[in-house]
């Protein structure tokens, strides 16, 4: 670590909400291999008495001086939750850097201290990172790990936002979820917005404001972290077509109703992880008017959630989504043999894209607890020395080998 440095350790916030369980296995990714310079900040915003108990008397029973737990006075949708922590974060703790592990997510082993290690050395820097998965909602269940260099990476903000107008959104796109970010960004973009999360999806309103204010960002592609718990996912849930009570409860808590929840894209009324990202860049493209932002490709937009809409469980709900999609101009070229194969040559035809998607190699286990105990302990990543998510960001690499084990 570097003894110049303004890096002054960090706070792992983790945001919760009725699922006590993945929130005491997300700080114990966090706190049972212990890191001098990282804090933990749960902050419970659950509605279930018997949910909220069991997470207060774990964080309380341990005693462990590095976590703190919190509630807000009254429960809040998801955006304003979000800003009711960082607040607290940054007030009560005098780090100069923060990071958001949802209670979906853990840290593999000794991955944290990378990351500090990484902030010292580049303390201005947002620092972004790929995760892997567990995906239990299916059986046999499979832990599934990307291809990765461990390259550290000085990515231009507009080549993020580039890629994003074209229908490309690369798991290096700062999420607060993904990425270790200084104090000063989220102090700036407070002063700019009067907060730093609002909207409808807080990751994605975050990472819009974020590339707009930061000039470049660095990408670390590697996978410190995994998440799990894909049934009890909003994002994945809806892409399949789901109904759980956590999608219930968002939506609930919307100030949209759902026929307008992604107001601000070509087709408001689809409901895709898809479109909820591109309603954050539009929202902020139209609202700011920033030159910074292209004009979004259609055709890519169009493909990239019909894409997703394969993937929903539901026969009836798959043809009703993707007639809207055909509805708004969306054309699969005869002898198409999948969407999906449609999107990627799409990808390719791309100038300097290279010729490669991201991989990913998967082991199978018989429990949840045998894949969460061999992607802690034991997941090193697929290392290549070429990757389509590195070489998409067309980056210029920063040393790493001198600060991280």
């Amino acid at each position: 670590m570097n003894p110049t440095s303004n890096y002054r350790g960090a706070v792992v916030v983790i945001p919760t909400r009725n699922r006590a369980q993945l929130a005491v296995n997300a700080a114990r990714s966090v706190i049972e291999k212990p890191v001098d310079d990282a804090w933990v900040l749960v902050s419970d915003n659950s509605t279930a008495e018997n949910e909220r108990r069991q997470l207060e008397t774990f964080c309380t029973t341990l005693g462990h001086p590095r976590l703190r737990y919190l509630r807000p006075p009254q429960a809040l949708p998801m955006p304003a939750h979000w800003q009711w922590a960082i607040e607290q974060a940054l007030a009560n703790n005098n780090a100069s850097h923060f990071i958001y592990l949802t209670d979906r997510m853990m840290f593999k082993n000794g991955a944290l201290t990378e990351l500090l290690d990484l902030a010292a050395v580049y303390p201005d820097k947002v620092i972004s990172y790929n995760h892997d998965r567990i995906c239990d909602h299916t059986r046999p269940i499979r832990f599934e790990e990307y291809e990765v260099t461990e390259k550290l990476l000085e990515v231009d903000s507009e080549r993020l936002l580039w890629l994003t107008s074209e229908a490309i959104l690369h798991h290096g796109l700062p999420r607060m979820l993904n990425c270790i970010v200084p104090r000063r960004v989220l102090e700036q973009i407070g002063e700019r917005f009067g907060n730093v999360f609002s909207s409808i999806a807080p990751d994605f309103n975050f990472c819009f404001r974020c590339l707009d204010l930061e000039p470049s960002i660095l990408f670390y592609d590697k996978s410190p972290l995994f998440h799990y718990a894909l049934d009890r996912s909003l994002g994945a849930s809806g892409s399949r077509g789901e109904s759980t009570p956590e999608l219930d409860d968002f939506a609930a808590n919307l100030a949209v109703d759902s026929l307008n929840r992604n107001y601000a894209t070509p087709i408001p009324s689809l409901i895709t992880a898809t479109n909820a990202v591109f309603n954050e860049y539009l929202i902020y493209k139209q609202e700011t008017q920033s030159p910074r932002f292209p004009e979004v490709n259609l055709e890519n937009y169009l493909r990239a959630n019909a894409a997703e809409v394969m993937e929903v469980g539901d026969p009836e709900l798959r043809a009703r989504t993707h007639a809207l999609l055909v509805q708004h101009g969306y054309r699969e070229e005869i002898g198409e043999r999948s969407t999906r194969r449609r999107l990627h040559s799409v990808v390719h035809k791309l100038k300097n894209l290279g010729k490669k998607t991201p991989a990913a190699s998967a082991r199978e286990f018989g429990s949840l607890d045998e894949a969460i105990n061999y992607a802690r302990t034991f997941s090193r990543g697929n290392v290549s020395s070429w990757t389509w998510g590195a070489d998409a960001l067309q980056g210029r690499e920063l040393p790493v080998e001198t600060q991280v084990g």
